[in-house]
């Protein structure tokens, strides 16, 4: 079974080209609403809004911090390989 790290070079540069491509024609795309969108009015000023993205922000950074948490105190051990130690008895 074939991964990302046993495609040929050319084929992942030509597939990130492609994604990058496809970034930039949805912007090209979507960026005259973007633009025509009233953004101050509808978020900033509205309380509601506002507090509704802090919220949200402040969950985002919960999440992000709690799986840093893990990452460094809990790291994922490889189940693949033998251990470098082994416990003496």
């Amino acid at each position: 079974m074939m991964n990302e790290q046993e495609l040929p070079h050319w084929l992942q540069y030509v597939l990130i080209a492609l994604q990058l491509l496809a970034v930039g024609i949805f912007v090209y795309i979507i960026w005259p609403y973007v633009k025509a969108e009233p953004w101050k009015k509808k978020f900033v000023d509205n309380k509601q809004a506002f507090s509704i993205i802090i919220v949200l922000v402040m969950i985002f950074v919960f999440l992000y911090g709690m799986g840093a948490f893990f990452d460094i105190f809990f790291p994922i051990e490889r189940l693949d390989v033998a251990p470098a130690e082994t416990p003496a008895p």
